[in-house]
């Protein structure tokens, strides 16, 4: 049985969120020893934790999520190591490594921050010559462990969704990928009629007859 490395932070009701979001709100109405079953609500926005982020949050073309081919989501994954660069620059090797329609995993190692008050503020981001890559690889998506690509006015979430890539933010333990030579990604929203949603994100490995 192929090993599942969990790419996903928990939702949890105080768990920290971009500034300016609403906070996600779970609470437990039901409970199994006054009712005889345990039941919760969650009221949440869509870019909470480990998302994925859909052509239509912010380009006025798109489909919603629930309506992306769901061969999207899921892909051979390639491993981009860039801890340490505050802009992630694109370099030779990776026009040679990347695959067409692959879904890229970037570990910069910034995930140690998530719940610290800087997580928000100081977090690398990626050039412009490596969306144009990303772009010309025709990637299926892009999968960061810090909040986003750029910053306002968010020149690299439009040229990737301009281009049908996906973006998942927010994606932890990223480093337990370095000792995996191949693997895939399954990362899966909910089928919701949104622009975005909360997603678990796994890694698989793959066994060269796989590959």
């Amino acid at each position: 049985m192929n090993s599942l490395i969990d790419l996903s932070h928990p939702i949890t009701d105080s768990m920290q969120i971009y500034p300016d979001d609403e906070p996600p709100h779970l609470e437990k109405f039901n409970d199994l020893e006054l009712e005889g079953y345990n039941n919760y609500r969650f009221d949440t926005g869509m870019h909470v934790g480990t998302h994925i982020d859909g052509p239509l949050h912010m380009t006025p073309q798109g489909q919603f999520i629930d309506e992306i081919d769901i061969n999207r989501f899921t892909g051979k994954g390639y491993l981009l190591h860039a801890k340490g660069e505050p802009v992630i620059q694109c370099k030779p090797v990776y026009d040679s490594k990347i695959e067409n329609e692959c879904i890229v995993v970037i570990y910069s190692g910034w995930s140690r921050m998530f719940g610290q008050e800087n997580y928000y503020e100081d977090f690398p981001t990626l050039s412009i010559e490596l969306a144009h890559l990303f772009v010309e690889k025709k990637i299926k998506m892009v999968c960061l462990d810090f909040p986003s690509p750029d910053r306002k006015p968010y020149p690299i979430h439009k040229l990737l969704f301009s281009n049908n890539i996906l973006i998942t933010e927010n994606c932890t333990n990223v480093e337990k990928l370095m000792a995996i030579k191949e693997f895939e990604i399954i990362a899966l929203p909910l089928c919701v009629h949104a622009d975005s949603s909360p997603a678990r994100v796994v890694a698989r490995e793959l066994h060269s007859s796989q590959s």
